[in-house]
Parts: structure tokens; C-alpha cells; sequence
């Protein structure tokens, strides 16, 4: 196992950012009759600074200045209690005990305009209008999804006039409207980790929680396991029914993160207690120095080691065909391929690397993977029409198919057709499996035109693939895509369409880091038609229409590294 993508996880405290808040606002669903309480769930952190000092409703205040001032106010209440209590003064007490500021977050375009209408001077109740355009949505679990196309949302506040003269919020419905420039300020993107059957990587899962509380709420998304799409692809050692002793996790200047825990917990062996500490520690973290203390309520628990789980990571360099051979891509620029390949006689139309280099497949044509290192090459893997081009998982299996199934070629050289649901009315255009072999993007075309998923795959105790989950969605908002491959352990790069025009376009398995978590395109390759990427290490080489070879340098720069390629990729 490569050294460069393995590293221990320990804990980072973050420090608090000060923000300049503009209009952006709140508003969703039907008022309920109750609500969870959520403010002991806030994360404990000593010595942090307070970020905002919000302002309270102004006396003699219109209907719609209330409504705009409850807005600002809410939309920065996932960073700061004392923003959420500001919030609540514009609300009447029945209205505030019932608001669910999470039930639904709202990712806006841009921010959300408020109309009213003119209000008579001796009208005691007011409707307040507020219009915005959808661009993603956040579930009460932190689940982030991009819309596939805008549209449009209308909420209603009513509001009453008090004994005292002043205007307040009696009714709105449940959950935030915010837009997608403030929302990465006010949510936190949490990777939460869960490990392999094999106990040997880590498989992220990437979730938005408000800022003030994102350790609270990962470790209660942690202890209830792994969301379904990924229940069967990962594992937990956790026991059934732990939770949270306390509705809050501690983060102290010490370099501690206190998880106190349900005596469930006690059911753990000394083995899975690491592992859980691990697991807490590769998700809580962020960075160096901190570490992760479980404790059976107040009492602390032994954990007899450290654990040590791989991170996504690719190994290996990327390998380019150009001039009829195989090349090694170096410190941007193409070297000879020193082992031998036998690739006289194929026309190579796509090429896989498995992890460490080895082995190497190319796509003969549209009709045969042909496996071309090794003493006994070439060796034929998969015969059909139409075949997907290749890729290689960490287990020897090389994946391809044709547009109605997907096929598994093991290291044995059994080929697996597997039986996918889901895909049975669409035609599939490509396949990448992800580094620790748990997951696959797939890129399929169907009545709703082109689209690009991510699936769990299921495997037997053999780590034969037996199927795939369920998916979830990706990039929204990328037309026409045709390819998609791993740029990160949470974030793909596709080969698409942005506003009408081609480019890779990043697109995150439950949101980027910026940008409002949207998917962007990365400007620099004309008319691009391949890409491939180096997970973990940042790599990125795309080909254009005319051959040429780029590395990527940042998101609008790329430099030239050869022309006349006709294939490259990094191992996966």
C-alpha cells in the first residue's frame, strides 16, 4: 500500500471567520406543531471568537423590513447562536417555538427578493412575499443535491401587528432560503468516512451541516452508519443503538475532541473501539495535532491502538499512446515506457492502468479489451461490440461492457455480467471506479437525455462485484456529458457541456467545496475529449479535439505537454 496516500487522522480545530453579511434569507415547508431542539447540539469549542453581532428588528419597522432583517439574520444562523436567537425576535413566540430552521435548505442563485404590498395604516396583519431560484437543496441530513435545472420558489410570511404597534412573523414555513454566495459561509462540507469490509480504506461521504454544529451532527450520522446507497459497499463497527451521551461534541484548546457516548458503546471490542476512534478522527479532524478521546458517558475508554485506513488515493503515473507507442507521463512531459507491451497488431482506442502500473488494457478498437504487459501478453479479456472503455480496481477486475450492460473481467479472467436496475431503460457511455473499489461513476444516456451517477458496489466475500446500489445523482447541471472520471475522493471530472459549451466541468458527489457547492467548469482546453485524474495528488491531464496534451496548473491555466496523444490515463 503507497505510503503517499495513507496518512493517521487527527483533528484540527478551525478557527472562526468573520463574514460581512448581505440579504439572504429563510422560508420551506408546512409549520409543524412541534420541533427537535437544536442548540445543545452546538459543537463546544473553548476560546472561540463570536463571528457575528447581528441586529435585532428596528422600532416601527415595515412588514417587509422585518421579513428582510429576519432573513439576514436566520441565513447566519447556522454559524452563530447569537444570529438564531436575533432571528427569533422578529418572530412572534408561537412562530419561533415551531420554525425548523433545517427541515429543508434552499441554495439560491442569488439572493431572494422580498415584495409586499402597500399596508394600510391601520392594518393589524400583512403577507410578505419572497421569490427565489433554486439551484441545490440540503436535507435535513446534510444530503446536498444540485438541481438539474433551476426553478423557480415563492414563500409567504404573514405577519401581525402587536399591541405595542410593532410588526412580527406569526407563520412561515419551515427551513432556509440562502444563497449559493454565502452558503459554503454558513454550512460546513463534512467528508464523513466509513471503512471497506476489508478494514483497508476509507470511503468518504460528504455532507453540509451548519457550521456551529458539523462535528455534533457528523458523529450522530457516523454512529447511525452509512446512508443507503453506500450501506453495502462499506461497513460499521460501531454498536446498533449507540448515540450521543450529550447533544454536543467538545473541542478543547488541549487538542481533544470529546465524543461521549451511549453505554452501546461498552459492546465494542478493543479492536472496533479503534476503528471507531479512527473513523471519528479521519471525519472530525481536518488536519494535524488533535486527537479524538471516546468515553462510555464520563468515563474514558481504552483504545489499546491506532488504526491505519488508506485514503482515496491513485497509484502510480499516468501513461499516454502517441506515436503508436506507450509512454510514462513525467513532470509534465512524455517518457519511454521502459516495460515491455505488446501492441503490435491492436488499433488502441482507450486505455486503462491498473493500481501500481500494472496491468495495462487497451480497447482494440470498439470490439476487444486486450491485456498488454505481463509474459503472456496480449491476452484477450472481453469480446463485443461497442465496448465501454476500460477500467481497472485494486482488486485485478477490469470493468467495461457495452451500452446496455456492465462487465466485470476478475484477475481469474471470469467475465461478471452484472444486473443493475436502474440502468435498464438507459445506454451506458462510460465507467470509473473510484480507488478503494467501493464506488462507480456511471455516465448513461436515456429519455431524460444524458446523466451522471455514482453507485455503491456491492461485492462477495471473494470481493466479486455482485451489483450496484441505488445512485445518487451528480452535476445537475452538465449537459451532454460523455465521460466521467475521479479527480478526487469526493468530486469527479466530466467531459461535457457548461452553457453551451464543452469543457471538463468538476462536479462534486455531494457538493464542492466552493462555489455554493455547485459543479464549474474548468476553462483552459478547447473542446476537450478526454480527461483523466490523479486522486489525491492533484494531477489532471486532458486531450483536446487536435491531440494535444494538457496538465493542469490551476483552474484556468493548463500547460502543454505533447501533441499528437491519442490516449492518456492514470491508473483506475
Amino acid at each position: 500500500m503507497s505510503t503517499r496516500g495513507r496518512r493517521r487522522v487527527r483533528a484540527a480545530l478551525s478557527a472562526a471567520l468573520a463574514v460581512v453579511v448581505g440579504a439572504v434569507g429563510a422560508a420551506c415547508a408546512s409549520i409543524p406543531t412541534s420541533s427537535d431542539v437544536r442548540d445543545g447540539a452546538a459543537d463546544i469549542e473553548l476560546g472561540r471568537d463570536v463571528d457575528y453581532i447581528p441586529v435585532g428588528p428596528a422600532a416601527g419597522a415595515a412588514p417587509d423590513q422585518i421579513v428582510q432583517g429576519f432573513l439576514n439574520a436566520a441565513i447566519v444562523g447556522p454559524r452563530s447562536t447569537t444570529s438564531y436567537a436575533v432571528a427569533q425576535e422578529y418572530l412572534t413566540s408561537t412562530a419561533g417555538s415551531s420554525w425548523d430552521r433545517y427541515a429543508r435548505v434552499l441554495v439560491l442563485q442569488e439572493s431572494p427578493r422580498v415584495t409586499a404590498d402597500e399596508v394600510p395604516a391601520d392594518a393589524t396583519t400583512s403577507t410578505v412575499r419572497v421569490e427565489g431560484t433554486v439551484v441545490a437543496t440540503v436535507d435535513e441530513n446534510g444530503v446536498y443535491t444540485e438541481q438539474t435545472t433551476p426553478s423557480a420558489v415563492e414563500t409567504t410570511f404573514t405577519l401581525g401587528r402587536g399591541s405595542d404597534g410593532q410588526w412580527r412573523i406569526s407563520q412561515l414555513e419551515d427551513g432556509l432560503l440562502i444563497s449559493a454566495s454565502f452558503f459554503t459561509q454558513a454550512f460546513h462540507l463534512t467528508k464523513m468516512y466509513f471503512p471497506t469490509p476489508d478494514l483497508t480504506w476509507w470511503v468518504p461521504d460528504v455532507r453540509w451541516f451548519p457550521h456551529q454544529t458539523w462535528r455534533t451532527d457528523a458523529t450522530a450520522q457516523i454512529l447511525a452508519g452509512p446512508p443507503e446507497w453506500l450501506a453495502n459497499s462499506t461497513t460499521t463497527v460501531i454498536p446498533e443503538g449507540t448515540t450521543l451521551a450529550i447533544d454536543a461534541v467538545t473541542v478543547s484548546d488541549d487538542g481533544t475532541i470529546g465524543v461521549s457516548l451511549t453505554s452501546a458503546i461498552s459492546e465494542a471490542s478493543a479492536e472496533e473501539r479503534a476503528l471507531a476512534v479512527a473513523q471519528l478522527e479521519a471525519t472530525l479532524v481536518e488536519g494535524d495535532g488533535r486527537n479524538v478521546v471516546l468515553s462510555d458517558g464520563a468515563a474514558p475508554l481504552a483504545v489499546p491502538r491506532e488504526v491505519e485506513l488508506s485514503l482515496p488515493h491513485t497509484e502510480g503515473p499516468a501513461l499516454a499512446f502517441a506515436d503508436g507507442q506507450l509512454h510514462q507521463v513525467v513532470a509534465r512531459q512524455l517518457e519511454p515506457y521502459e516495460e515491455p507491451v505488446a501492441l503490435d497488431g491492436l488499433a488502441p482506442t482507450a486505455l486503462a492502468v491498473g493500481p501500481g502500473g500494472s496491468p495495462v488494457v487497451v480497447r482494440d478498437g470498439d470490439a476487444r479489451l486486450v491485456r498488454v504487459t505481463g509474459a503472456d501478453a496480449p491476452v484477450e479479456l472481453l469480446a463485443g461490440k461497442g465496448l465501454l472503455a476500460p477500467s481497472a480496481d485494486r482488486f485485478g477486475s477490469v470493468w467495461s461492457g457495452d451500452a446496455g450492460r456492465i462487465q466485470v473481467v476478475l484477475a481469474s479472467g471470469r467475465v461478471v455480467d452484472l444486473t443493475v436496475p436502474w440502468l435498464a431503460e438507459r445506454s451506458v457511455e462510460s465507467v470509473r471506479v473510484s480507488p478503494e473499489g467501493a464506488r462507480i461513476a456511471v455516465v448513461s444516456r436515456g429519455p431524460g437525455g444524458p446523466q451522471v451517477h455514482v453507485a455503491g458496489i456491492m461485492r462477495d466475500a471473494q470481493n466479486v462485484p455482485t451489483g450496484l446500489s441505488d445512485p445518487v445523482q451528480v452535476a445537475g447541471a452538465v449537459d451532454d456529458a460523455t465521460f466521467a472520471t475521479w479527480q478526487d475522493g469526493t468530486a469527479l471530472a466530466i467531459v461535457g457541456s457548461a452553457d453551451g459549451v464543452r469543457a471538463v466541468v468538476l462536479a462534486g458527489v455531494g457538493g464542492l467545496a466552493s462555489q455554493g457547492g455547485l459543479s464549474r467548469a474548468l476553462t483552459g482546453v478547447v473542446e476537450p475529449r478526454w480527461v483523466t485524474a490523479a486522486v489525491g495528488a492533484s494531477g489532471m491531464l486532458a486531450i483536446d479535439g487536435d491531440g494535444t496534451l494538457f496538465a493542469r496548473q490551476t483552474s484556468a491555466l493548463w500547460a502543454v505537454v505533447d501533441e499528437g496523444v491519442a490516449l492518456v490515463a492514470y491508473p483506475g
